[in-house]
């Protein structure tokens, strides 16, 4: 089961934009760009868990070239296969890990 798609609580002011996130899409691509970052900062457990969020919000995105090419990178970087549900993702979306 996919968790549902939430708002980002606790995040700052600062970082949110002046209108709530209404449309599902923009969520879901906020949501990849938090995977992307977390994939950068080396937390490939939050990475996940924010592109199983985005998946809930708009789960036609993840099937695109550039989110594949991330998901490729995060199981290629789990080289100790710590998040087996990481690699097992990455099967769904038939991307080689």
């Amino acid at each position: 089961m996919l968790p549902q798609c939430p708002e980002l609580p606790g995040t700052s002011a600062q970082f949110l934009p002046h209108r709530p996130l209404t449309h599902r899409w923009r969520r879901g691509a906020l949501w990849l760009e938090t995977a992307r970052a977390y994939s950068h900062q080396g937390r490939p457990a939050d990475g996940y868990q924010a592109l199983r969020i985005a998946e809930s919000c708009a789960a036609q995105d993840i099937r695109r070239p550039a989110v594949r090419e991330l998901v490729a990178d995060m199981a290629a970087r789990d080289r100790r296969r710590a998040l087996p549900e990481l690699h097992h993702f990455s099967r769904q979306l038939g991307v080689p890990a």
